[in-house]
């Protein structure tokens, strides 16, 4: 109704000729119609923007909503991946996007859970190449530095020569009794070495006098083949061309140092006598740990039995080998590190220094 009057008192108003005479009839009409038009309007005008308000606020509301739930389904389909052990591990770490750490944990896992049940993992393919590039780089450095240094030759020579020296040592026979006895022991367990080349006429309680005596069953000649015999006739069959013979430790107390020196002498003719082709090499007797002496077996006697052997030796044109000064202390007696029973013999290390020793007069004596 309010509407009506208020279109009529506008239309009124509007005409050429009813302004005036409308305002006077109808003035409080007028008023009322504006007013209320104006009631209406700001009324409409707070009703829109409350209406807009509450929808941006609803619409808002729902992108959160959906944004929370995109969340929630990200975070479900990663976990039912992680679950499923796929998507998670790709060539040893975690796929993209896959940054949080539970994921990083469940790819882990699967990791360790792979290696236990014997799969192949394949590692990183961009470390393997770092690695591989890394490791040839250093292969070349290393051999433009022995280039450089001009190491190339060096060790073919060296190569040769130590052949050569193990050569030196083909178709030897070491004849001695127990001390020797021990260096044949140490070199069976090394038979990657030119102590393959040698063969041994070994036994303990062997001397020079003794080696003399008829073969009998209660003699301590060395046995070859299964079978006890003189010594020369062991190394004829044996083919021996290097005779190295080291032995005293049971002769002194019998024979004293000159007595001992022609048994010695006279052995050593009957090995020339069956086998004149060998060569005879002289390996001076080793010495005992100080206080360990017994009669004419003390030091200073075996120095001077050394001298006369080593004197005979030249007077013949055999070799002379010291091994005894190699194994001494700074007082002449066996070092104590190299002795193994708190006497005489000896152990692996002293050995070792025979192995020195024989090579070292070896590559002294090459022809």
């Amino acid at each position: 109704m309010i509407r009506n009057i208020f279109l009529e008192s506008l239309e009124s108003a509007l005409s050429e000729k009813g302004w005036g005479v409308a305002m006077k009839k109808n003035g409080w009409r007028y008023a009322i119609a504006v007013g209320m038009a104006f009631v209406f309007a700001v009324g409409g005008l707070g009703m829109s923007v409350s209406a807009a308000g509450k929808k941006a606020e609803k619409d808002g509301a729902e992108i959160v909503l959906g944004a929370v739930r995109e969340i929630e389904s990200i975070k479900i389909t990663m976990n039912a991946y992680s679950e499923k052990g796929t998507g998670t591990v790709e060539s040893g770490k975690l796929n993209e996007g896959a940054e949080n750490s539970a994921d990083k944990e469940a790819g882990t896992d699967m990791k360790e859970s792979e290696s236990e049940e014997g799969d192949d993992f394949i590692a990183d393919s961009e470390d393997t190449e770092e690695s591989t590039g890394e490791a040839e780089a250093g292969d070349e450095t290393e051999e433009a530095a022995a280039t450089e240094q001009g190491e190339g030759e060096e060790p073919e020579e060296k190569e040769e020569n130590a052949e050569e020296i193990d050569a030196y040592f083909d178709d030897s026979v070491f004849v001695g009794d127990s001390i020797m006895l021990g260096f044949r022991n140490y070199a069976m367990k090394r038979q990657d070495t030119f102590l393959s080349r040698m063969n041994f006429l070994a036994a303990g309680s062997f001397s020079a006098n003794n080696a003399l005596w008829e073969v009998k069953e209660d003699s301590v000649h060395p046995v070859y083949q299964g079978k006890q015999r003189q010594v020369w006739e062991s190394i004829a069959l044996m083919g021996g061309k290097k005779i190295f013979i080291m032995l005293g430790m049971n002769d002194l107390n019998i024979t004293g140092v000159e007595g001992s020196c022609e048994k010695y002498k006279e052995l050593i003719g009957k090995i020339k006598e069956s086998n004149p082709d060998t060569e005879i090499y002289i390996m001076s007797m080793t010495y005992v740990l100080k206080g360990k002496e017994t009669g004419k077996l003390e030091n200073n006697t075996i120095r001077e039995y050394n001298a006369m052997l080593e004197a005979m030796a030249e007077e013949n044109g055999w070799g002379f080998v010291d091994i005894a000064e190699a194994l001494a202390d700074e007082n002449g007696d066996l070092a104590e590190e190299y002795c193994s029973d708190g006497f005489a013999h000896q152990n692996p290390e002293a050995y070792d220094v025979w192995v020195s020793v024989l090579r070292k007069y070896a590559g002294e004596h090459l022809q």
